[in-house]
Parts: structure tokens; C-alpha cells; sequence
């Protein structure tokens, strides 16, 4: 008994190995796509088969691109045949809330910039997003807030031409979880990112609006800016989690825009 609890406690600081354990063959950067997420985005990898869908653009034309992903950091670097690597990227404090991001992409505290440089180092496209807590936009100070960190990462993103970035906006909230007000700045927010006041001029930044995909549309209806109805996980209760019909659905559409940014860019 002793011995299966040692073993399983080994496995789990396998899996929890620091950044410094990662060092991925660099001949490979150029077709490699990575996506930081959370469990939002571990639905939509798994439940939207990314990776076959990646396996099947190769096929059809003639590329070799990779998809590879990292969860929380007990899960880390999975690689682009979907195995886990037993490595991570010590993202402190497992933090990809919009505060988070901008601390990995601008801060020069050690824990932060060795987590930064494993990815630069590692991916030519760089995804990443912040999960649907961050949807809940108070007020426009909380707004203008996230705009301010955004910005800033963008100016980090001037200096990397040689990568594309591609930030995501967090996807909505169900209905029971929120109010008309946090979802409309959580929709204002999104459409920010995508638009040109955010783009223009940056051509290595890209954005996929991941909220726009499974949101209603901003209708004036009380739905709007929510979680799509058939989307949810459950319609009794306030979990957001976007259930295996919107995985299945838009997990394709994210990674195709993926490939598009690799192809293009």
C-alpha cells in the first residue's frame, strides 16, 4: 500500500516538473502551435478532436504543422500526438487570469520570465486565453483595466517578430452567472480585442474571439452576451463550462483559425 501511494505521489511531481525540464527540438519551431488554457480549453481540445483536425489539414496539404497545449501545470506540456510529457511550464500560481498573462508576458520576476522564455523558445504561434471568470466585467474601470494589460503585452509582442500571438478573449459566462452588465463589457472587451484599435499595425498579433463563438449574439435580449442556451452544461444551474455540443463545434473553428494564422503568418 505504502509502496502504490509513494508511486502515485512520484507521478504527481512528475507531472509538476519545473520549467527548466523542457527543451523541445528546435528544428521543429516553425510548425508548431501552442495554446495555454484551462479546463474551458481542455473541453474544447479534447471534446473537439484539435488534433485530428490538425492531422487531417496535413494531409490534404501536404504541412507537418503540430499542435501542442498545456493545461494547469499538475497536467502541463501535452505534445502534438496528445501525450503528456510529464513537464510544465511553472506558470505561477497557475495564474492565466487577464492579470496573470500580462504578468507572464511583461514581468521580469524569475518565476515569470522562465516560464515566458520556455515558450518563446519552444512555439512559433503562441495562443493563450483567460477562462470565463474573467468575463465578469464589473464596470468600465475594470474594463479599461484589462485594455491597459492587453496593451502592454502587445508592446512585449512588437519585440517578438519572429512569433505570431494569438490572444483569445475569455469566453462568456452561463446566464445564472452574471448580470446585463458584466456581459455586455465582457462582449465589449472581446470585440476591443478584435478590432483594429487593438490590431492595426501590430501584424504578429492576431485574436480569435472565442467569447463571440459561444456567446449569444448581443441581441437585447435577456440571453445576450451569455453562454449560448445550447451551449450550457446544465440550464438549472450556473456552471459555465460550455458543454460537448459547443466543444465539438467551435474547437474545430478555433484550431482551423489556428492554421490559418501559421499559414499566413
Amino acid at each position: 500500500m505504502k509502496t502504490g501511494i509513494l508511486a502515485a505521489v512520484l507521478g504527481l511531481l512528475a507531472g509538476c516538473v519545473g520549467s527548466s525540464s523542457v527543451n523541445l527540438n528546435p528544428t521543429g519551431i516553425a510548425n508548431r502551435i501552442f495554446f495555454l488554457h484551462h479546463s474551458t480549453g481542455e473541453g474544447l481540445v479534447m471534446g473537439g478532436d484539435v488534433r485530428g483536425v490538425v492531422n487531417a489539414y496535413n494531409t490534404a496539404h501536404g504541412t507537418s504543422f503540430e499542435f501542442w497545449d498545456h493545461e494547469y501545470n499538475s497536467q502541463g506540456l501535452r505534445n502534438a500526438s496528445g501525450s503528456l510529457t510529464g513537464t510544465n511550464f511553472a506558470i505561477p500560481g497557475d495564474n492565466t487570469d487577464t492579470y496573470g498573462l500580462y504578468q507572464l508576458w511583461t514581468s521580469s520576476e524569475a518565476g515569470w520570465t522562465a516560464s515566458r522564455n520556455q515558450i518563446l523558445n519552444n512555439f512559433r504561434v503562441i495562443s493563450f486565453k483567460s477562462c470565463f471568470p474573467n468575463s465578469a466585467i464589473t464596470d468600465d474601470a475594470m474594463l479599461n483595466e484589462y485594455k491597459t494589460q492587453y496593451l502592454a503585452m502587445r508592446d512585449v509582442f512588437d519585440r517578438h517578430t519572429d512569433k505570431v500571438f494569438v490572444v483569445m478573449s475569455p469566453p462568456p459566462l452561463h446566464r445564472l452567472a452574471t448580470n446585463a452588465t458584466e456581459a455586455a463589457n465582457a462582449r465589449a472587451f472581446a470585440t476591443w480585442l478584435a478590432s483594429d484599435t487593438y490590431l492595426a499595425g501590430h501584424s504578429n498579433v492576431v485574436c480569435y474571439n472565442l467569447f463571440d463563438s459561444l456567446a449569444h449574439p448581443d441581441d437585447g435580449s435577456d440571453a445576450a452576451n451569455r453562454l449560448r442556451y445550447e451551449y450550457e452544461g446544465g440550464h438549472n444551474d450556473s456552471d459555465s463550462h460550455p458543454n460537448a455540443t459547443a466543444n465539438q463545434t467551435v474547437g474545430p473553428l478555433m484550431v482551423q483559425a489556428l492554421l490559418q494564422v501559421a499559414v499566413n503568418h
